[in-house]
């Protein structure tokens, strides 16, 4: 019945559920972009190493701002919405249109490991500033019940759209887990504004 709890139970199963959609996502999004051509050959042993190498510069950057005295509730929502911005933008055409070309971008593979890799540094920071949440807002005795509880929430919307994949495509699944993303920033928001 505590507001603060639903708030971090809502930022953890939907963020959570926005990383394990991304996990269905990310290698076919890839090959679907990739010229057929060069299908057979793409480099996931690199660019999964790319992903865990952005990954370790989001926990760094989580380091940085907890030295510097930074709550986590401050600097996790910026994080949230750029998560959210990095799958919307590798779920949209345009966008990826625009943002190819100033960045100099001819292949499209490589704008969507830029905007998985920018997703895969928001995860950096996310797990060590929520893991730092638990510990401030659920109570210790009822912690593994309560983590047991958000799980269930997650399950759904990841079930949800892996069963609806054909009809979403990548476009759509990546369109669900940045507004997965967008509402685990509006929960947050108001755990922050408590």
């Amino acid at each position: 019945r505590r507001p603060d709890l639903l708030s971090l139970m809502a930022v953890q199963a939907l963020f959570e559920a926005s990383m394990y959609i991304f996990v269905l996502v990310f290698a076919p999004a890839i090959v679907a972009a990739a010229p057929a051509a060069a299908r057979e050959g793409l480099p996931f042993g690199k660019v999964f190493s790319c992903f865990m190498a952005a990954c370790a510069v989001g926990s760094a950057t989580f380091s940085l701002c907890s030295a510097k005295g930074l709550r986590a509730e401050a600097f996790l929502l910026p994080v949230l919405l750029g998560a959210a911005c990095a799958l919307y933008l590798a779920s949209s055409p345009p966008a990826a249109t625009m943002l190819q070309r100033a960045l100099s971008m001819s292949h499209k593979p490589l704008y969507l490991v830029f905007c998985f890799a920018a997703f895969e540094a928001a995860v950096g920071v996310y797990f060590p500033a929520v893991g730092g949440l638990r510990a401030a807002y659920l109570p210790g005795a009822q912690r593994g019940a309560i983590m047991a509880l958000t799980r269930v929430p997650l399950n759904l919307l990841v079930i949800a759209v892996a069963l609806a994949r054909d009809r979403l495509g990548d476009t759509g699944a990546l369109r669900c887990a940045a507004a997965a993303q967008l509402l685990a920033a509006a929960a947050l928001a108001s755990l922050w504004a408590r």
